[in-house]
């Protein structure tokens, strides 16, 4: 039975709120409400895993905690808006925060489905892209309107995470032949995440692009990709 649709239908109601008070620059509620739209996404991944085929898998685990720490994320970002004396500090947490949930992505992976005695280009070839695309976020410093400034080690820090987590997902996929139905729809849904940051990052570090075009952009992406995410246990073997 579909029985995380209950806590995706809830969450997809609150995040139309959330957007509404978001856009409307009612921080107070909209932080609350994201709170909220984010438990949902990890109700949904906890009712799709333990009524999954396979509820005593560590994969499952691994992503819990995940999301948990996204969770944690959402709140911090959402914080520096209104304890603007910490604006630097809640925005340090919050990517240590994402940094951590796609780690725990990553370990998940490692542990239950990538292929350790595959081709050592499958772990190379992800590590390459992370390198080259970290590369070209502080490039877009200088042909872009983007400013990092005392930022900086932290862009690097995350970046690394982000954009390892994402070919090191489609890697696995492609050892496995694209059999495995969950390893898939994370690789889809981090690509959804990795476009959510691409917007972020113009959000947070230029101006003229605090938005609401943007910024529903930006929360509808990221999103997707978690309950993604959290969705992609149902289908655990």
């Amino acid at each position: 039975m579909l029985f995380w649709l209950i806590p995706f239908i809830i969450g997809m109601i609150l995040l139309a709120i959330f957007l509404f008070f978001r856009v409307k620059e009612e921080r107070v509620k909209a932080v609350i409400i994201k709170g909220f739209v984010s438990l949902m996404f990890i109700l949904t991944a906890l009712v799709a895993y333990l009524t999954s085929n396979n509820p005593t898998s560590s994969f499952g685990i691994f992503i819990l905690i995940g999301l948990f720490f996204g969770l944690l994320g959402d709140v911090f970002l959402d914080l520096k808006f209104i304890v603007l004396k910490k604006e630097t500090l809640y925005t340090i947490l919050g990517f240590i925060s994402f940094a951590i949930n796609h780690l725990f992505n990553i370990l998940g992976l490692f542990l239950n489905f990538y292929n350790k005695d595959s081709n050592i280009a499958y772990l190379l070839i992800p590590i390459g892209i992370a390198l080259l695309l970290v590369v070209v976020t502080l490039l877009m410093e200088k042909f872009s309107p983007i400013r990092y400034k005392n930022m900086k080690p932290f862009v690097i820090f995350y970046g690394l995470f982000l954009f390892f987590v994402t070919p090191i997902y489609w890697s696995t996929a492609i050892q496995s032949g694209f059999q495995n139905i969950t390893v898939i729809i994370i690789s889809v849904s981090l690509i959804f995440f990795m476009l959510s940051d691409l917007i972020l990052n113009n959000t947070y570090f230029a101006t003229g692009f605090n938005t609401p075009a943007f910024i529903i952009s930006n929360h509808v992406l990221y999103y997707i990709a978690q309950f993604g995410i959290a969705i992609s246990l149902f289908f655990l073997v």
